[in-house]
């Protein structure tokens, strides 16, 4: 039922809602220390778990920006993760400080319905740009992007905050963003 939690970059009281920016090539994460995402994972109305990602550093390497990541969650070990913000998409480069041979594109930018791409055995589209979608942090503008990797996964990124809901066809878990907080 958790089986993608890892999969996410991948959130008070307060509802903060990004409005999608009007520039031809938005940042699909936030990319500035200390922005905060508190994840929601939900069976209905049901919270089953949550987690945290921080950001915890950003760094200019070359042309590109490298964003890292600590989870926190009370169901797993702490998870560190560095996502590449390129001219041509989001990608893994690093996990747990470890580089990964290959990178994993997780967002090919810039965004286009009917877009797609391939990680290993994993296929990813996306299937709809600017679609509102509404989770416990607020309304947001967000791209959809369609994963078949033997299961169906659907991700919605919104610009500035990065993913904001999750979904699979393995169970009825959902994972929303329940808050973002902007860094200092």
């Amino acid at each position: 039922m958790l089986r993608f939690l890892p999969l996410a970059f991948l959130a008070t009281s307060v509802a903060y809602s990004a409005p999608a920016p009007k520039t031809a090539d938005p940042n699909w994460l936030p990319i500035k220390e200390g922005d905060t995402r508190v994840y929601e994972v939900r069976d209905g109305d049901r919270v089953l778990t949550t987690y945290t990602d921080v950001v915890t550093r950003v760094e200019k390497k070359d042309a590109d920006l490298h964003v890292t990541f600590r989870r926190e969650s009370p169901a797993a070990d702490t998870f560190v993760t560095t996502i590449a913000v390129t001219g041509g998409g989001l990608l893994r480069v690093a996990i747990n400080g470890k580089p990964l041979e290959k990178p994993s594109l997780l967002l090919k930018t810039p965004t286009k319905v009917g877009a797609k791409w391939e990680v290993g055995a994993a296929r990813y589209e996306v299937t709809q740009e600017e679609e509102d979608i509404e989770v416990p942090a607020g309304k947001f503008k967000a791209v959809r992007v369609k994963l078949i990797d033997g299961a169906e996964s659907t991700f919605w990124f919104a610009p500035n905050v990065g993913v904001i809901k999750m979904a699979s066809t393995q169970g009825p878990a959902v994972q929303v963003l329940k808050e973002f907080k902007p860094g200092k």
